[in-house]
């Protein structure tokens, strides 16, 4: 009976998603830079050169997008390294309230496991429906990942952050906990490892794998090959399996393994040299706020105005000229292997991606 349910419900969500989305003409999934202060120096980073200027959104500026926005389904809240704003339960709180996601994102170097621990404790502290997923970035084991994040001693403290963060969910099971890895060419069995660990020794809900993307701080870093890209995505396809069967029973984990597929199948056409444009959601579905008041349909693709310069009215930036430009030709074709924007596209439009 439950994975019946689950089942159910998996696909009616889909669909309140899709009509929710219609029916607003507004995003229904919103990525927020809170600031661009950053305690690592990673060097997957394509989001480098914005670190560290001085800007973060004013509590007044994300109450201005918050009123704007109107119902949210998801809710990725970035930086820099988020958890460095003392604030950030209130703003997750803010757009509880206001916007009501059923889902909330946050990505973290996880270097700061009590200021984490805290921050997620104040956040959970709202009683709302929804679901929190903390990702710890991890791209190797042991010292390798501290060598690509910059940082010595960020792979412990991510572990320990991970083992709070497992208490946690054990008391609030609104709480998911993920790893995210950033798949390289020379970072390969460190992949492996890591998706073997996640699953048997840390009991994550979900371990995502994102290939290096844009042009990261170190420029000696590649991604895989496809021989390597193979290997690594028949290993993701297995495991997600198991993920996705725990959280939407039988046929709803058999159809979002499917998608897993479908997207790794993409992707690996971009990784040999013959990437597939097809009209994407960003722009409609998706949008991206910097910590400076950019707006972007998608991080890879230049902004379509800054809110400071339209009083943060959200609206009227999101309808100008050079949105409805920039809208047009997003429609009709683009290609990246951007994990957020992929699997929006793969939510609301799957057959672009057969």
């Amino acid at each position: 009976m439950k994975a019946v349910v689950a089942e159910r419900m998996l696909s009616t969500e889909i669909v309140a998603w899709k009509r929710l989305s219609h029916r607003k003409r507004l995003p229904v999934h919103l990525i927020l830079f809170i600031t661009d202060r950053c305690n690592a120096r990673c060097g997957t980073c394509f989001y480098w050169q914005n670190l560290n200027q001085g800007e973060s959104l004013l509590p007044e500026h994300i109450e201005k997008i918050s009123d704007a926005l109107g119902e949210l389904v998801w809710l990725d809240i970035s930086g820099g390294e988020p958890f460095l704003r003392k604030d950030i339960d209130w703003i997750c709180h803010r757009f509880l309230d206001c916007n009501r996601p059923r889902n909330i994102n946050i990505p973290t170097n996880a270097i700061q496991t009590a200021v984490i621990e805290r921050s997620v404790r104040g956040i959970l502290a709202h009683r709302g429906d929804f679901r929190l997923n903390i990702a710890v970035s991890l791209d190797g084991v042991g010292e390798a990942h501290d060598r690509v994040r910059g940082v010595p001693g960020n792979y412990k403290k991510a572990l320990a952050t991970i083992e709070a963060l497992r208490r946690v969910r054990e008391e609030d099971p609104r709480l998911s906990l993920s790893v995210v890895t950033t798949v390289m060419r020379h970072n390969i069995e460190d992949v492996k490892q890591l998706l073997d660990l996640g699953l048997k020794e840390w009991k994550l809900d979900y371990h995502s794998l994102n290939l290096l993307r844009g042009t990261p701080m170190d420029g000696s870093l590649q991604p895989p090959t496809p021989e390597q890209f193979a290997e690594i995505s028949k290993l993701q396809v297995r495991l997600s399996r198991h993920y996705f069967d725990g959280r939407w029973g039988g046929l709803g984990g058999w159809m979002a393994t499917l998608g897993r597929f479908l997207l790794n199948r993409y992707y690996m056409q971009e990784i040999e040299g013959h990437p597939r444009d097809i009209s994407c959601n960003a722009g409609d579905v998706s949008c991206v706020i910097d910590a400076n008041g950019d707006v972007y349909f998608c991080e890879l693709l230049k902004p379509v105005g800054n809110l400071k310069t339209y009083n943060w009215e959200f609206a009227r930036l999101w309808n100008d000229l050079l949105a409805i430009d920039q809208r047009q030709r997003v429609r009709k074709g683009c290609h990246c292997t951007h994990e957020c924007f992929q699997t929006k596209n793969l939510i609301f439009t799957p057959w672009r991606l057969v």
